[in-house]
């Protein structure tokens, strides 16, 4: 009943925490909507790290103290454990201190080797520079002595305890001891890659050099400037301790330290007895983790760590002078030595024969030659490698669904979700573990080997790093969430570890064995003590240990209490370990060491790995990895060059170069076939690439998308400089990289030219008598074409061609091509009205205008006789043609072409200009906008200036290209009040000119089109509908269109027509009627036959040209409306 109580009382104190911490969240999230400029939900493109971070507050007491008045057994139990902790927790300061160590010694060999290879290929060339280095590395060197002397106290102090407990008449449990074991084993294995890494560095060859320097510096005189003698024999003192550091000797000096130890410690025959037992013991347990792995003996080379803690226990435990079990040591021995050249960091190998050899000569003993395992391991590479990548496929997978659910428990709160991110917690760690393993052995694996990284390995080592940083990101995206389940989880876990203490507890007063369970109920205190508060690294170590040496001892809680109590604590130190194991996963010391090593040798492979990437967040992931392991690289060693920087430059020039060739094929796409797979992908899709957010490199951010933009808007603007005819290709690809990728270069803003700019506006404003005379008007298609030309090509004037000029001289040559138009057509009128008054044209048009005059309101008059208008045309022919065989009718038609090309001309201007205007509209407002004035604030002059400026070009690009500006309006209200001046009584009668200018017409573009079937013609013209618009204009202009139409000459014309094919008709009936009369047709018959086919032909061509002209004069009406 108690135990049912306590529990629902426990679940209570949860709940109420949980609803305390969704009420919390629910105020977070009010204040949060509250603050300004939140109402924007879009992604920052820079990732920034979380201002928050999970950190855990370490107590400066470990065990504090009681106030409690402790019995002998009582201290006898609990001084122990707190003095081992202390130790162990010493042991792992010390580790990593000489992990960081070991990096910067590695990083300090590696720019010395650097430093000669630069200077030139002779050990000895350089070498004072390379000296100068080292002297800049003592203070370096002073830290590793004094870590390898604190390392050397800190084991002599952990044995004298260790045989201090075993002289004492209590019983410790080897359980108890395995944990001092493995923290003092894990110092022992750096202590000794330490020596190797020392032993065969190459600063170790240049110290004795470096000592004959400082011997010739401190004998010359003016050194004593500087520093007195005192401080150069102490410099020299200091030099000689490390010397035994730096050669090599630091294993050695640590087992000489152990002998003097030896004599120091009490050793009888019952403590070695002791310590002899417990040694076996864990001997067989490393044993064991090698032997997990005997059918892959290469594991060992990859994760050597139990054959370094073995042959260093061993090493410790022979100088101590502990003997241990012949077949046991027989057994580790042969196991060791089956493997060589055991890579430990990069060109640092240890073998473990040379090792006992050096420094446990009398366990060596002449061997048979043991099997080589190299070549089992060369044999077996590629099946390795091979499974390596299949593992590194399932992790992806399995990170993926870890990573969805890891999503779908913080959405779901923190209530109820505490069991599923438990697991969830064990499994990420799991996976990162993992990763970093693997990492480990594909680095090491081709170090033992001697073998080049491949590819492939080195797509795979990338991989797995994104995999890290996507482990690292899901918490760091999520820390406050994080911090809440974990509060919530650590109650959770020190709730049921309390209760199965109180549960034991009491089950030793109900045994009334008070004084003999004394020592196990202190620990139990001792251990409750403990669990209160963080559950940081400290605490959980006497933890640890007290609980290892309570369970060890009688059982007076039921096995599966025992289980549940293991596990609930291995889970509790794992949650403990969760920030160092999350933030560290880069600090892998294979991983810094060689990382330098993998960008320098496979920059290509690299490059192509960054390439593969098609989307955001693989880039991302790839780029925020390579940071943070060139951060944790540039605490050891300054890089000029970061790695970051490279993989941002090989994705950023892949990126231009293939989404430049992919706006190209976009802008010549409509030059291509269709394709007739669509679902076959002929190239990868980088456009999401694009988002990539912002990496930082050296505390600066690179942001891709901003370097792209600046890298098209540079290449068009230069493209656009050297070839400015080819700019409308550039401008289509600028629209094209904002439409498809979402860039936005800058302007060029410069004059553009194309490939087929045509004539230039202002050269056609110079030479616009020459235009009209020599360039035949298409109304419809609203382009001139050359009617003849010395070239073998025609020039054409089309929409585009005026725009393009418009474009690259501005809209203010709008205004001026008008006005050369208006002084040319003064020049036109001119000429026109000198025809109409002279006399023979003007009494024949008086005679016409008197007959149109008497016979108009006449029922038989109809329309305007066509024989009238054949006749006038004979009587202008006898008044004499020109050098050319020209008539005055053909010259006076030329006249109104030509004003009517003018006319066009003006209209193809003003279509020009409002294409090339029509990108101007964004800085324009509409013209019905109400305008808020600078003058309405108190500005700046300069600026009301500006604004004036602004104001003055906004109304000349209304002007230009608005609707309500009609040129042919003004061009007909320049020339109308002259034009219909009384005085000008002459031109009262051009409209009963035009039915002959019409015939005129008509006979002149049937014999031009006849031209076209005929050779070496130089001149000829498929339209020309210029007359056709100058004919209206000039009629609209003299208010003479509505008695143009009173003619009815389109009446007259069809009537014409239609009495020549009724003629036809009885030629053909006639003819028919005299073959039936007569059996035998004659040649007269044939030739006549003919003659009808090609008086036909000629009606059909002059039907079909007086339709287009009608439809043509139609269709300018609309203009002058």
């Amino acid at each position: 009943m108690k135990q049912s109580s306590l529990s629902i009382f426990a679940e209570d104190i949860l709940k109420d925490y949980g609803i305390f911490m969704e009420q919390h969240d629910n105020k977070m999230q009010l204040l949060r909507k509250q603050l300004l400029n939140n109402g924007t939900e879009e992604q920052l493109l820079t990732s920034v790290v979380p201002v928050i971070e999970i950190n855990y507050i370490e107590s400066d007491s470990i065990y504090g103290s009681l106030n409690l008045r402790l019995t002998e057994p009582e201290l006898l139990a609990n001084k122990p454990l707190t003095t081992l902790s202390n130790l162990c927790n010493q042991c792992s300061d010390l580790t990593k201190c000489a992990q960081q160590l070991q990096l910067k010694f590695l990083s300090t060999s590696i720019q010395v080797e650097n430093l000669q290879i630069s200077l030139g290929i002779s050990p000895n060339m350089g070498l004072e520079h390379i000296l100068c280095k080292m002297s800049s590395a003592v203070d370096f060197f002073c830290q590793v002595y004094f870590m390898l002397k604190r390392a050397i106290v800190l084991l002599q102090n952990i044995w004298s305890q260790i045989t201090s407990y075993a002289s004492i008449a209590i019983d410790i449990h080897e359980a108890h001891l395995f944990n001092v074991f493995d923290a003092m084993a894990e110092l022992l294995q750096h202590i000794l890659i330490f020596n190797e890494l020392t032993e065969q560095s190459n600063l170790s060859n240049k110290w004795s050099f470096y000592k004959k320097w400082l011997q010739t510096l401190a004998k010359n005189s003016e050194t004593f400037d500087s520093c007195s003698a005192f401080e150069l024999k102490g410099l020299e003192t200091s030099l000689n301790d490390i010397e035994n550091v730096i050669t090599g000797n630091i294993f050695r000096i640590f087992l000489q330290s152990l002998l003097e130890t030896k004599r120091q410690l009490n050793l009888k025959d019952a403590n070695v007895n002791y310590i002899t037992q417990h040694s076996n013991a864990y001997m067989r347990k490393l044993m064991s983790c090698i032997e997990t792995n005997q059918a892959h003996d290469y594991k060992h080379y990859e994760e050597p760590k139990h054959l370094l803690r073995l042959a260093a226990f061993i090493c410790v435990l022979h100088q101590l002078g502990i003997l241990l079990d012949g077949k046991l040591m027989k057994n580790a021995l042969d196991t060791l030595m089956r493997y060589q050249r055991v890579p430990l960091e990069r060109n640092v190998y240890w073998s473990p024969h040379a090792f006992f050899s050096k420094h446990a000569k009398t366990l060596v003993k002449a061997q048979e030659k043991q099997q080589d395992s190299l070549k089992q391991y060369h044999a077996a590479v590629e099946k390795i490698n091979l499974s390596d990548l299949k593992s590194c496929r399932q992790l992806g997978t399995q990170l993926a669904l870890w990573s969805i659910s890891m999503q779908r428990v913080f959405a779901g709160g923190t209530f109820g979700q505490l069991k599923s991110f438990s697991k969830l917690i064990i499994q990420g760690q799991g996976y990162a573990n993992q990763v970093n393993g693997l990492i480990d052995c594909l680095i090491k694996r081709h170090l033992t080997l001697g073998l080049h990284i491949s590819k492939a390995t080195l797509f795979t080592i990338c991989k797995l790093t994104q995999y890290l940083q996507i482990l690292q990101k899901t918490f760091a995206d999520n820390q406050i969430l994080c911090i809440r389940f974990m509060s919530s989880l650590w109650q959770w876990q020190k709730q049921k570890i309390h209760h199965l203490l109180m549960l034991t507890k009491k089950s030793i007063v109900d045994l009334k064995l008070m004084q003999k369970k004394m020592s196990i109920l202190s620990t139990l205190k001792l251990s409750e003590k403990s669990i209160k508060g963080y559950p940081n690294k400290r605490r959980l170590t006497i933890v640890n240990l007290a609980l290892s040496e309570y369970l060890g001892k009688d059982r007076t809680l039921p096995a599966d209490k025992q289980k549940l109590l293991k596990s609930i604590f291995l889970r509790t130190n794992n949650l403990c370990r969760l920030q160092q194991n999350m933030l560290g996963q880069f600090d892998s010391t294979q991983l810094i060491s060689n990382y330098d090593s993998l960008t320098l040798t496979s920059d290509a492979g690299l490059k192509e790995y960054v390439q593969q990437q098609h989307n955001p967040y693989s880039l991302q992931n790839l780029f925020a990895a390579s940071s943070k392991l060139d951060k944790n690289l540039a605490l050891y060693r300054h890089t000029s060059c970061p790695t970051t920087q490279k993989l941002l430059d090989c994705e950023r020039d892949f990126l231009c170069n293939h989404l430049e060739y992919l706006l190209r094929v976009e802008a010549l796409a409509h030059l291509f076939l269709s394709q007739e797979h669509p679902f076959t992908q002929t190239t990868f899709d980088y456009r999401s690439c694009i988002e990539v957010p912002a990496t930082e490199v050296n505390g600066a951010y690179s942001i891709l998308k901003d370097n792209l933009e600046n890298y098209f808007t540079a290449t068009f603007y230069n493209l656009t400089t050297i070839a400015p005819h080819d700019w409308k290709s550039y401008e289509k690809m600028r629209h094209l990289a904002n439409k498809l990728l979402q860039l936005r270069p800058v302007d060029d803003y410069l004059p553009n030219q194309i490939i087929d700019q045509g004539i230039d506006v202002l050269q056609i404003m110079r030479n616009i008598h020459t235009f009209a005379s020599t360039f035949a008007y298409n109304m419809n298609l609203q382009l001139f074409v050359e009617m003849q030309s010395r070239n073998k090509h025609l020039d054409i004037i089309g929409t585009r061609h005026v725009a393009n000029s418009v474009q690259t001289h501005g809209t203010g040559i709008i205004n001026t091509t008008v006005n050369f138009i208006y002084q040319f057509l003064r020049q036109k009128f001119y000429t026109f009205s000198t025809f109409l008054h002279d006399e023979h044209i003007k009494s024949r048009l008086l005679k016409e205008y008197r007959y149109h005059a008497e016979h108009k309101h006449s029922k038989p008059y109809q329309s305007y006789p066509y024989e009238r208008a054949e006749s006038f045309i004979k009587k202008i022919r006898k008044l004499g043609v020109s050098n050319n065989g020209e008539t005055y009718m053909d010259l006076f038609r030329k006249v109104i072409t030509q004003v009517g090309n003018a006319v066009g001309y003006v209209r193809l201007l003003q279509s020009g200009s409002k294409n090339a205007n029509f990108r101007s509209r964004s800085f324009m407002s509409r013209f019905n906008s109400n305008f808020m004035r600078g003058e309405d604030k108190d500005l700046d002059p300069t600026t009301l200036a500006s604004i004036r400026e602004y104001e003055k070009s906004v109304e000349h690009l209304k002007e230009c290209y608005s609707d309500c500006t009609n040129y042919f309006k003004l061009l007909m209200q320049g020339f109308q009040p002259f034009l219909c001046n009384p005085h000008n009584h002459h031109l009262r009668t051009f409209f009963l000119i035009t039915p002959a200018l019409i015939m005129n017409y008509i006979d002149y573009r049937v014999k031009e089109k006849l031209k076209m079937y005929k050779k070496d013609q130089s001149k000829c013209s498929l339209f020309e509908d210029g007359f056709a618009i100058g004919l209206v204009y000039i009629l609209n202009m003299l208010n003479q269109l509505g008695d143009f139409h009173e003619l009815g000459w389109h009446l007259t014309t069809t009537h014409q027509l239609s009495a020549e094919r009724l003629k036809l008709k009885d030629i053909l009936a006639t003819q028919t009627k005299n073959q039936s009369s007569s059996t035998h047709p004659t040649a007269t018959d044939e030739k006549l036959l003919q003659t009808v086919a090609i008086t036909e032909r000629h009606v059909n061509a002059f039907e079909q040209e007086y339709n287009l002209l009608y439809a043509t004069l139609s269709s300018a009406e609309i203009f002058f409306q």
